[in-house]
């Protein structure tokens, strides 16, 4: 079965004037304009997730905003000693509105309560993330200033709507083209981020769902032969006839890549999860990094990050074959 995917070329709207999302397929820009005010429903769900890694420390935030239900997951795993510190706050009944920043340019998100005050800042070309978590993981505090620098580049952007009902969306962007300098603090610990090898990647997802969905998603931010390489593998959501999350960047140029097939699952602890595409272009094995033969995982409320390495190859559309032996990678799992 040859899978189409439909490139968006022209800017268009989410919601057409009936409050249905017509519109299905992939961007190499942010074409789709979120007319919010157009949809059937203003309940709509809202996750904002960065990444940061420099080689020896990898910082994943997530916020979550999901109608009455409002979360900071933060997870930090030490790649070079090993072992990984996490937490998060979880308000199930959230009277006051939180919502995320809309636009990518500009907007601000500051949460504030008991144990944490977090700041995420958006400016024309930049990201700026403060934390200060007091008891960080039950056992110590954590800070980290960070500004993420945007370098000029390719992005994915899709829409997919529900064929049954078109007033259901999923819309994502996955935005693998920013630099990190700052700090972490996290116990006695300080990890420096410099600009000249700490990568930063943006993922995020607007949607309105009829059914709940088990997400799993395979990322890569690294350098491989001297060239930044960042890797997207996420499982199905909503109508995905004319477009996946899945792509590849090399240079912070997109490849835009089929559907998967996944081998592998949670309940094995440890065991390598298989990624392979039905034309035998795409062969990879994750496998996650281990403490005294547990996995490097990070569990939190209804989404896990697992820690590891990458092996095996893609075969890109040039006839080159990109190998990705020894790459840094992490999985999440979802429920959303």
């Amino acid at each position: 079965m040859v899978f189409l995917q439909r490139e968006i070329t022209k800017p268009c709207y989410v919601f057409e004037t009936s409050g249905e999302v017509m519109q299905a397929g992939w961007a190499r820009r942010p074409m789709f304009a979120y007319n919010k005010s157009f949809s059937k429903s203003q309940n709509h769900c809202e996750r904002d997730c960065y990444f940061i890694n420099n080689g020896e420390v990898s910082l994943y935030l997530s916020v979550e905003n999901y109608g009455l239900e409002f979360a900071v997951k933060i997870a930090i795993a030490d790649l070079r000693r090993g072992g990984v510190i996490h937490d998060c706050i979880v308000k199930k009944i959230n009277l006051k509105k939180i919502s995320l920043p809309e636009a990518p340019h500009k907007g601000e998100l500051l949460y504030t309560d008991k144990l944490i005050q977090l700041q995420i800042t958006h400016s024309v070309d930049s990201r700026i993330l403060k934390c200060d978590f007091i008891d960080f993981g039950a056992i110590k505090n954590l800070y980290f200033n960070i500004r993420l620098t945007q370098q000029r580049g390719e992005s994915l952007n899709i829409l997919a709507p529900f064929e049954r009902n078109r007033k259901y969306f999923y819309m994502k962007r996955f935005v693998p083209k920013f630099y990190a300098e700052g700090v972490i603090r996290v116990g006695g610990l300080e990890y420096s981020l410099k600009e000249n090898n700490s990568f930063a990647y943006f993922d995020s997802a607007r949607f309105y769902k009829p059914r709940k969905h088990n997400y799993q998603r395979l990322c890569c931010d690294t350098v491989i032969g001297g060239k930044r390489v960042s890797l997207n593998l996420a499982s199905r959501v909503g109508d995905n006839r004319y477009g996946n999350e899945n792509c590849c960047f090399v240079d912070r140029e997109i490849i835009k890549l089929p559907q998967v097939n996944v081998k592998g699952n949670t309940i094995r602890e440890g065991r390598p999860f298989y990624f392979s595409d039905d034309s035998e272009n795409i062969d990879i094995t994750f496998k996650p990094f281990t403490l005294r033969g547990k996995p490097m995982n990070a569990v939190m409320d209804k989404s896990e990050v697992i820690f590891g390495r990458l092996f095996g190859y893609i075969d890109l559309p040039d006839g080159e074959q990109l190998a990705l032996d020894n790459a840094q990678a992490h999985l999440v799992f979802a429920e959303f």
